[in-house]
């Protein structure tokens, strides 16, 4: 949109147009020409100039930002993205046995065959291993796999489903085609489980050093990394950094950063002050 000049305004995303164009298979984008593409770019990039400061969910969407419309790097800041809900606390587990989580609505999306599969290949090295498996999945007959379909965090049962899951689990893993942040990395993480994420995305920011990346589309990459987080030592040290990291990202200290990138003197926030 359009904003009036007199207004001051502070963006916030977790993709650019160019980046999305790109990177999804969402049907709005679908069909869209050449010259629409360079129009809503040049839109944006108004929009970066006349903003007071450009905000972004990862690193990844402030590089497009640098890169792409050439906006100065100063005025450019990566406040992350908050926790959509409580996650479970970290629980004293076992760390012996690997217990992997896959957590996706979008089956395709999310890489859950990839991941399947990749399974299939740990559980020859490791024949004790397990997956549980959350979201809008196809059947699943796999040994070693158990299969929850769609739990609502919406209902209380289902809640208290999803938490013994991350209470158990000793590495989440969604490697996705896709994720322009990834907030349930972080939600792994503040239960104390290190994740695997895909490359393609924001997902290191929300990671950090309590994550694994790996190219969604090279099996061995995926492999390589379940087996790594396989090693009990590993995955506890991992889990415990994913857990501080994940106190970075709550939506209080994400308003924070926001107000601070303003850098507006006389900024008025005493309103936020039932929200920070």
């Amino acid at each position: 949109m359009r904003l009036p000049s007199r207004c001051r305004v502070v963006t916030f995303e977790d993709s650019t147009v160019l980046q999305a164009v790109e990177a999804y298979p969402w049907e709005h984008l679908q069909g869209l020409s050449k010259r629409d593409v360079r129009r809503y770019a040049a839109r944006q990039r108004m929009i970066y100039e006349s903003a007071v400061a450009c905000c972004c969910a990862t690193h990844w969407v402030a590089e497009s930002i640098v890169r792409d419309y050439g906006i100065a790097p100063e005025r450019v800041f990566t406040v992350g993205f908050g926790q959509n809900h409580e996650g479970p606390e970290p629980a004293p587990r076992s760390w012996s046995t690997p217990r992997y989580l896959f957590v996706g609505g979008d089956w395709k999306r999310k890489n859950g065959a990839a991941v399947l599969a990749a399974f299939a290949r740990v559980r020859e090295q490791h024949p004790d291993a397990q997956l549980d498996v959350v979201g809008g999945h196809p059947p699943i007959g796999q040994p070693g796999v158990r299969a929850h379909g769609r739990l609502s965090l919406a209902q209380a049962a289902d809640r208290e489903r999803v938490a013994a899951l991350y209470r158990q689990a000793t590495a989440f893993v969604l490697p996705s085609l896709h994720e322009p942040a990834g907030i349930v990395y972080v939600e792994a993480g503040s239960a104390g489980v290190p994740s695997i994420g895909t490359l393609n995305g924001g997902a290191a920011t929300m990671m950090g050093p309590g994550g694994l990346v790996v190219d969604p589309l090279e099996a061995d990459q995926i492999v390589e990394a379940m087996l790594t987080l396989a090693d009990p030592e590993t995955a506890q040290s991992m889990g415990e950094l994913a857990r501080r990291h994940s106190q970075l990202f709550t939506w209080r200290k994400v308003a924070e950063r926001l107000i601070r990138a303003t850098g507006i003197p006389d900024l008025d926030t005493s309103g936020l002050a039932d929200f920070l």
